[in-house]
């Protein structure tokens, strides 16, 4: 039976899958969040243990600093060296002691590549490992020239002699004149090498780390797992100018090439360390998390097979009773052919409205449809006829709109509003004159018709005879209408453009107010250049709803309407779409978590060529508006409460704290310290302190009545180190101390047991 229906009835078999493909969407979409969350959530832990593994890293800047300070502390307390240091004379013994205590001292640190002495009066350098004077003479002028601080760092690329390649060192470079109050210039250069510096964070290195590295404050490489990448200057790469730009002392993020990017900045040193991992050598097991996420969405899908084949029996009865009734016994079993249920209901329908439709008078809808084929566009044998039949030198063609036709439609049922229609067609022949006029229904709420117009290009002049239509279909039937004359015509083309002409007319009831009589080269204000669109007030609703003054947000509405109250009836439309729009996109991101908000503004844009006034759309305009305001608001409140809940239970956790503050509160929230205690104040009606000593006297209140403990102790168990502040807070919340508390409690239960 079911496959028989599926293969038969398309009605059948398109319900069926759109169930199946809607479960499968769901069961996709469900299943891709899923995972994008466990991926997010692993990415993160990833993130932070890399972070940590880095952050031991940092330690080496402290020791490198800690270790030449303690070298270059014994190079000064040592008399060889000083007295090298400033010789005046550039005595050779001298040079010949300190270079032996140099080297001591080198063969102590076997890190240290080479050490060099500079003495500034006889303008004499000496190295460990035979560098010369003028091999260091750039880097000695540098030294000279500068001298800012004790403490300095050049790295840079160092030949030693009797080696055919450069080393690369980092020259830490102590100067004790800069403390000293002797003015002569002199330096001691410790050169240690890289690689000692690389191997030390090698040590600390994440296996899944693709490259582990340390530069300095101006981007350029210290030290490198790849050594040919020393001295590279990488300011200009975009993982390095986000680290240097960025307040935080540590932290990780993911560039553009799925790579995680994690960075500590040494408080010691100017130096960052900093690690790129590849995602996939992060993340492990994702294939299997895939395919496992993809077995268990196929399973579903199964079983959403039964579930759909369910639902499509159910939601099919109705149509199939409706079959049963409308269509003769044996139309729906017609063998194995196929069939469009839809097809088979409509082509009964068909059959009924042309039976009800042979009971009109065939005469009056014939000649109302040839009327408005021929206004609409018809041919110019229609309009032969007509004018045999409606003779005149010329013609205009008026149009008569049914005001506020939304309620129209919703008040009144199609018979009546049927009747209404013909009324007011019949009305317009009889005011006019039926040798006047020739009217027609050309569309709901449109009512359009030829009347004959003087002599002359100009449309019929004013007169009470329109007034008088007006008046009495509004007096009869209770309805207001808008009547728009086009301009004179001879020609059939001129009679389809005047009929345009006259619908351009009664759209200048959207802008000029409903009820009127409008015609065309007299009334309408036909102006060839756009008014320009009013930015500023838009700029102003925004900045009104942003700041909940309502009273200022209508009063910015009403000067933004009043400010395209002049343009084109589709010039204004256009506009109105605009400022729909820039609300839509300031607003729906982070504010209409409100769904019914949501489809106010889609409501509002399907709907904006229904309003026929600018008071109409402005009214709904301030409405949408002001619901705006009141999401807005509830977002706000609905924040400001969690966060107040979040202190309240951070502070009842944690209230046996001694460093409790509105600092560590304000930090927890990712708040400022001063936006938290008046958020707190303004919520609790009590500062955050106060709160904080009623939490932990109130503990203290249930650790004097259930235990023996000393009050000291009682006093430290709440967070309150200071015996006698604790005391001072009691007997001020409580007048009494907590012994004669305490005292009274037990009196009290004593007298009770």
């Amino acid at each position: 039976m079911i496959r028989q229906r599926l293969i038969r009835y398309s009605v059948y078999r398109n319900m069926f899958l759109s169930f199946v493909l809607l479960t499968a969407g769901i069961i996709a979409l469900v299943t891709v969040v899923l995972f994008a969350l466990f991926s997010w959530s692993t990415a993160r832990e990833v993130g932070n243990i890399s972070e940590s593994m880095l952050k031991q890293n940092s330690a080496v800047s402290s020791v490198i600093k800690d270790e030449v300070y303690n070298i270059g502390n014994s190079l000064l307390a040592d008399q060889q060296v000083i007295s090298a240091l400033f010789d005046s004379n550039n005595d050779q013994l001298k040079r010949y002691n300190a270079m032996f205590a140099l080297r001591r001292m080198q063969s102590t640190y076997p890190y240290i590549q080479s050490i060099g002495l500079y003495n500034g009066l006889t303008d004499s350098y000496m190295n460990t490992t035979g560098i010369s004077y003028d091999q260091e003479r750039p880097l000695l002028r540098q030294i000279v020239q500068k001298n800012s601080s004790y403490f300095n760092l050049f790295p840079r690329k160092v030949t030693v002699p009797g080696s055919s390649t450069d080393r690369q060192v980092l020259t830490f470079v102590l100067l004790p004149s800069y403390y000293s109050l002797i003015p002569e210039q002199g330096a001691i250069l410790i050169n240690i090498d890289s690689e000692y510096i690389q191997s030390l964070i090698g040590g600390y290195k994440n296996g899944a780390a693709d490259e582990l590295f340390v530069v300095n404050a101006k981007g350029q490489v210290l030290t490198h797992s790849e050594s040919e990448r020393f001295l590279t200057d990488m300011s200009e790469d975009a993982n390095i100018q986000h680290i240097l730009k960025t307040e935080q002392e540590s932290g990780y993020f993911t560039d553009g090439k799925h790579q995680l990017v994690t960075f500590v900045k040494s408080p010691d040193l100017d130096w960052m360390f900093v690690s790129v991992s590849d995602y996939k050598n992060l993340l492990f097991n994702m294939n299997l998390l895939k395919w496992s996420a993809l077995g268990l969405a196929i399973l579903i899908f199964a079983l959403s097979l039964g579930v759909s084949l369910w639902l499509t029996n159910h939601a099919y009865n109705p149509l199939r009773h409706l079959l049963d009734k409308m269509l003769p016994a044996g139309k729906t079993k017609l063998g194995t052919m196929r069939l469009n249920e839809f097809a088979l209901l409509d082509d009964s329908y068909s059959q009924l409205k042309e039976r009800l439709s042979a009971m009109e008078s065939a005469a009056s809808r014939g000649q109302q449809a040839e009327l408005v084929q021929m206004l609409k566009g018809g041919n110019p044998l229609q309009y032969e006829r007509f004018k045999q039949q409606f003779p005149a030198k010329r013609y205009s063609v008026m149009v008569i709109l049914v005001d506020k036709l939304s309620a129209f439609r919703n008040n009144r049922d199609a018979e009546a509003r049927s009747f209404v229609y013909a009324a007011i067609y019949k009305m317009a022949e009889e005011i006019l004159g039926h040798n006047e006029a020739r009217m027609a229904i050309a569309e709901e709420g449109m009512i359009a018709g030829v009347i004959k117009a003087s002599d002359g290009p100009n449309p019929t002049q004013p007169g009470s005879a329109f007034m008088e239509l007006q008046s009495r279909i509004y007096e009869q039937l209770g309805v207001s209408v808008t009547i728009g004359i086009g301009s004179s015509a001879h020609e059939y083309d001129e009679l389809c453009a005047s009929f345009e002409k006259a619908c351009t007319c009664v759209q200048q009831r959207f802008l000029h107010g409903a009820g009127q009589i409008y015609f065309y080269g007299l009334d309408e204000d036909v102006s060839t250049e756009s008014k320009e669109y009013p930015h500023k007030f838009e700029t102003s609703i925004i900045e009104a709803i942003k700041s909940q003054q309502r009273f200022r947000l209508n009063r910015e509405i009403e000067q933004w309407l009043l400010g395209i109250r002049d343009c084109e009836y589709h010039e204004a439309l256009f506009y109105m779409n605009q400022l729909v729009g820039s609300l839509y996109r300031q607003f729906h991101a982070r504010t209409l978590r409100d769904h019914t908000v949501s489809a106010s503004f889609s409501q509002f844009i399907h709907h904006i060529d229904v309003y026929e006034t600018l008071e109409e759309i402005g009214d709904s305009l301030k409405e949408l508006a002001h619901r705006l305001c009141d999401e807005m608001e509830e977002a706000s409140n609905t924040r400001y409460k969690k966060i107040v809940t979040d202190i309240r239970m951070f502070v009842e956790k944690h209230y046996m704290r001694p460093d409790l503050s509105l600092e560590m509160v304000a930090s927890e929230v990712s708040l400022s310290r001063s936006y938290v205690g008046k958020l707190f104040k303004a919520h609790c009606q009590i500062s955050f302190n106060d709160y904080l000593n009623e939490v932990r006297l109130t503990k203290a209140r249930e650790l004097l009545v259930s235990s023996d403990m000393p009050v000291q102790l009682v006093s430290e168990q709440v967070g309150v180190y200071n015996t006698t502040y604790f005391y001072t807070l009691f007997k001020k919340h409580y007048k009494m101390s907590p012994a004669q508390f305490r005292q009274q409690e037990n009196v009290g239960t004593g007298a009770v047991q």
